[in-house]
């Protein structure tokens, strides 16, 4: 999708940021009511643009749920990062994850999208990475594309669970399209904590094809990189992109508060 132009819908003004995707909003308070149109439009520019980003909006965590809530579902669900128990489905992020990854993909239906709102961000430092899945695929030869095509890969094989928790090891495909912009994407979980196996394939096998495919999902001309700052909000499609922090900012309480949609709301 080119985002040469992106016009002023519903009162959303929005300009495309440097690199290959994502966009900043303004127009709108994301305290106020958010209409059924508006709540579409908002959609419509997540497909777009994969990532979007909110500055100067001063809210609460109270604020962010109802937000949440008005762009689709909340999902709940267990984390590495803190839940607070007061707010089912809002998850305390201190610091920041330096490896890429999906949010919570190991899950049989993972979040379709994250909002992320700053609390306390460092001065300088501390940046969020997006890498474009959709790029690491039409990046792929047509014969690993063939290859892979009808392929399921392991999500979560590599973390370690509480004897107690028996949920499974979820395998989802590795290419899958995307159901409103139609756009085939890679499904692979870069985390180091993840230890990917491709189903059906011996494990050397699997691990040099993953190598292959990682590479082509961390083309650096793929990626997108924004600064936080304070009141800052962003909404992202946990499907097309996958997301990284830069842990460059020292003993900074780098604070920001994490929502994650289970889908969104017509």
């Amino acid at each position: 999708m080119s985002q040469s132009t992106s016009p002023v819908v519903a009162d959303l003004d929005v300009q495309p940021l440097p690199g290959p995707f994502g966009a900043q909003v303004a127009g709108i308070s994301l305290r106020e009511t958010i209409t059924a149109p508006l709540r579409a439009a908002i959609h419509t520019l997540l497909f777009r643009h994969r990532v979007l980003v909110w500055r100067d909006q001063p809210m609460d965590t109270a604020d962010q749920v109802r937000f949440a809530q008005s762009v689709g579902s909340i999902l709940v669900f267990s984390s590495v990062v803190d839940l607070d128990p007061a707010r089912p489905g809002v998850h305390e992020v201190h610091g920041g994850s330096d490896d890429w990854h999906f949010d919570a993909s190991s899950l049989p239906s993972p979040p379709v999208a994250t909002m992320l709102r700053a609390v306390n961000v460092p001065p300088s430092g501390g940046d969020t990475l997006w890498a474009s899945n959709v790029a690491a695929y039409e990046a792929l030869t047509p014969e690993l594309r063939e290859l892979i095509t009808s392929r399921y890969v392991t999500h979560g094989r590599g973390v370690q669970r509480p004897f107690e928790d028996e949920r499974p090891v979820a395998a989802h495909r590795l290419v899958r399209r995307h159901p409103a912009t139609g756009e085939l994407y890679l499904y692979l979980n870069l985390a180091s904590w993840d230890h990917p196996q491709i189903l059906g394939m011996p494990l050397p096998d699997s691990d040099a094809l993953i190598e292959r495919l990682r590479a082509a999902c961390l083309r650096p001309e793929n990626h997108l990189r924004v600064r936080w700052s304070p009141d800052t909000l962003i909404l992202w499609d946990n499907r097309l992109v996958q997301h990284r922090g830069v842990g460059d900012y020292g003993d900074f309480p780098r604070h920001l508060i994490r929502i994650c949609l289970a889908d969104l709301a017509p």
